[in-house]
This record gives C-alpha cells, sequence and structure tokens, in this order.
C-alpha cells in the first residue's frame, strides 16, 4: 500500500511540473486481467455500462464518453430502459452494471425506477450494481431508498477535486443510512481520447490501441436499445460524429436474433470481439496522453 502511494505522489508531483515527463515515465498497456474470465464464461459481460441520460452537471471538455458534444441532451425513459434490460437478461448475465449519464442523478426517476426493477426481477442475473457519479448532486430520499433497498448497490464517486462539490455530503449521507460507497481518488489526470475525428493511424496502431484499450474491456455499453463495445463508440455514433457501422453492435429488437441464443452470441460477439472497430480510427487513447482532470468548456 505504500508502494502505491508513493507511486501515486511521484505522478502528482511529475504532472504538476510538466505533464509531458509523466507521459514519458507512466506511459503503458492496459493488462488484460480478465481475458479467461471472459472466455470461460461467454453467458456473461463482465462490466456493461448502463447510460439512462446524456445529461450531466459538468461540462468537461475531455470527456471520454463525449457528453460534451450533446448540444441538447436528453433524459432516457423508465420503460426504455427497463424494456432493454429485460431484454438483455434474458439472453445473458452481468457481472458489475454500471449506471450512468452522464450524471445518473439528474435522472432520478429513472434512476428509482431502474433500481426498483432490478430490486424485484433478474437478482440472479447480475452480480452487482454500481451508480458511477461526479460528487455534484445529493440524491432525494425517494432514490436513496431505492439504493438502500437493494443490498447489490453502491455508489462510486470519480473525484473531481473541487469540481465534485458534494461529495463529502453525500459520503456523509452514505455513512449515515449504512449505503455502500468507494471513491476513485487517483483521477488527478484523465487520458487524451482526442476529439473524435478520423486519425491517419497506420493499421498496426489501430489494432494494438484496440488490443489494449480499457474502455472495451472494462465498459461495454447498453445505450438505447443497442450493446456497444464501449460509450465512445456509442455516443459518437449517436451524435452522428462516426459512421453508423452497423454490424459493429448489437440492436436488441432486431429480427435477425430470432430466438435468446441468437443474441446471446451476438452480444457474447461485441464483448470477445478481435478486430478493432470503426470507432477507433476516431481515438488516440493508446498514445498515452495525460491531461488534467474536469477542465471545463
Amino acid at each position: 500500500m505504500l508502494s502505491m502511494g508513493i507511486k501515486k505522489g511521484v505522478k502528482r508531483v511529475l504532472f504538476s511540473i510538466d505533464s509531458s515527463i509523466a507521459d514519458v515515465m507512466y506511459k503503458r498497456p492496459y493488462f488484460d486481467r480478465e481475458s479467461k474470465a471472459r472466455k470461460q464464461n461467454p453467458d456473461k459481460i463482465l462490466h456493461l455500462d448502463l447510460v439512462i441520460t446524456e445529461c450531466c452537471s459538468l461540462k468537461c471538455r475531455d470527456c471520454s464518453n463525449l457528453m460534451q458534444y450533446y448540444q441538447h441532451p436528453e433524459n432516457l425513459y423508465s420503460d426504455d430502459v427497463i424494456n432493454d434490460l429485460r431484454k438483455l437478461f434474458e439472453s445473458v448475465c452481468v457481472g458489475e452494471l454500471k449506471i450512468l449519464g452522464g450524471e445518473p442523478f439528474v435522472n432520478q426517476k429513472v434512476l428509482c425506477d431502474v433500481l426498483d426493477f432490478l430490486s424485484k426481477n433478474y437478482t440472479e442475473k447480475y452480480d452487482l450494481i454500481s451508480i458511477i457519479t461526479n460528487g455534484t448532486i445529493i440524491p432525494n430520499a425517494e432514490c436513496l431508498e431505492s439504493i438502500k433497498n437493494n443490498p447489490k448497490t453502491h455508489i462510486v464517486f470519480s473525484n473531481y477535486g473541487d469540481l465534485s462539490a458534494h461529495q463529502d455530503e453525500l459520503i456523509r449521507i452514505c455513512t449515515d443510512e449504512n449505503i455502500r460507497y468507494s471513491v476513485i481518488d487517483d483521477s488527478f489526470y484523465w487520458f487524451d481520447f482526442g476529439q473524435p475525428v478520423e486519425y491517419d493511424e497506420p493499421d498496426i496502431f489501430v489494432r494494438k490501441q484496440y488490443k489494449q484499450c480499457y474502455n472495451r474491456k472494462y465498459c461495454n455499453t447498453l445505450y438505447r436499445g443497442g450493446i456497444y463495445a464501449c460509450p465512445r463508440q456509442a455516443h459518437a455514433i449517436h451524435l452522428g460524429l462516426i459512421p453508423d457501422t452497423k454490424d459493429e453492435y448489437v440492436d436488441l429488437y432486431d429480427p435477425r436474433y430470432e430466438n435468446k441464443d441468437d443474441l446471446k452470441n451476438a452480444i457474447s460477439g461485441i464483448a470477445n470481439r478481435k478486430q478493432p472497430l470503426t470507432a477507433c480510427r476516431y481515438c488516440i487513447v493508446s498514445k498515452y496522453i495525460h491531461v488534467k482532470r474536469g477542465i471545463q468548456k
């Protein structure tokens, strides 16, 4: 634990002096520690992001999920999200279901409905529910009750420093209400995914980037009836920023999937895909360029 603390401290110092020094010393690939688990569990998505809103209480310039590009962000509807979950759980299981946006506490009515639905249905189909928040909004009493009613639910704080204005208050509430929580406290920098424009990178770069990419391993995404490899792909397609390559994601309601096995195999194909996506040509995350977290547009 001490060595990890020292390493984080050194990175902070280097980044505060010159981010390029940190880039040189700490460029590294993401090791795929769960590749074996994916192969052994073809009926299970180990990590799945569930998007319930495009609205966010911040406007981070370097948001990897492209929330900063929404001119007219929308909250999703309860019926739509719940129907998507029904369709999903009829075919596969999920390890960690991460509910996010945007900022999920912007859309508390839908968050409550989804949590209440998951408390009564498909409880054997998922292991854990994580609500990913930036600590800017205090949920209302109804929302807190819905969180408490499902013992598999916990809150994950993405700590953005001073921008996470209500994080400490919400942590106190979690402690008082016996709600589990954790804090991601090493996000003093982010990796720069680049603007969603096509980069003139060679195929070998794109293949390596996809192989190492954290997002496609840990952030498969359920958004508006589709299963995507990562949230950047999902939102870039919806925003019209990259081509809509339909064979690179799964439409849960596509009539081609005549039975549950067909849909399961299609979803597994996304989670275990070996070849890069079109979206990978609109991303430069594997250049490991560091940027300060939470810079507002």
